[in-house]
């Protein structure tokens, strides 16, 4: 946001702005950003050919990660729902926030679960990360457990003025799944948020028997 220009050469300084306003700000940001993160999450298609492993896992949120605890409903999570729309059949959509205990989100997670097919899924993503046309830096993570699969990471371009967003996305033939960090909170680099998608992987990917 910029200051308001002053009316003339001696007009007193612009008023600093408060931390409401920034906070009021920072979620109209993040709602804007939750609908783009919905649609991402969502563009990535894993084929239509069933593979083997295809559905042997779910996603399940833990009630707290890393001393985060899980928000499952709320503005910002309705956001990420819109941007999803209604889940495809057979696939389970998933919507989550983790946040610190003032309630500031810290983690946003939006992703689906099913029989997903064939397809690469590597090759998936990084499809899908170009397509969008403005995410930048894309790099290939280690994807961690317990699935195997891929995992991509990147710095998606929201547009509107709603600012950027760092990204982690996995995917295998079970689950889909974005991780991001609020277009509000300070910058977060980039293997950092990839640790933590792995670790948020290893605690939310479960079989889907269990």
């Amino acid at each position: 946001m910029n200051e308001i220009p002053g009316q003339a050469v001696a007009a007193p300084a612009a008023p600093p702005r408060n931390k409401r306003a920034l906070k009021t700000a920072g979620t109209v940001l993040g709602l804007a950003a939750g609908v783009v993160l919905g649609r991402l999450a969502m563009n990535a298609v894993l084929g239509d050919g069933a593979a083997e492993d295809a559905g042997r896992y779910r996603l399940a949120a833990p009630a707290s990660f890393q001393g985060l605890t899980l928000q499952d409903s709320g503005p910002r999570v309705e956001a990420v729902r819109s941007g999803q729309g209604p889940a495809k059949q057979g696939v389970t959509n998933v919507a989550v926030v983790y946040a610190d205990p003032s309630g500031t989100a810290h983690l946003v997670v939006s992703g689906a679960y099913g029989r997903f097919g064939d397809q690469d899924p590597g090759a998936a993503l990084t499809r899908s990360l170009q397509d969008m046309g403005t995410v930048t830096g894309i790099t290939t993570q280690e994807a961690g457990t317990p699935a195997g699969g891929a995992m991509r990471c990147g710095t998606l371009d929201v547009g509107s003025g709603a600012g950027t967003l760092p990204l982690c996305m996995w995917a295998d033939h079970s689950t889909l799944v974005t991780v991001t960090v609020p277009v509000e909170n300070q910058p977060v680099a980039m293997d950092v948020l990839a640790s933590q998608a792995r670790a948020l992987r290893e605690a939310m990917e479960v079989p889907a028997a269990s």
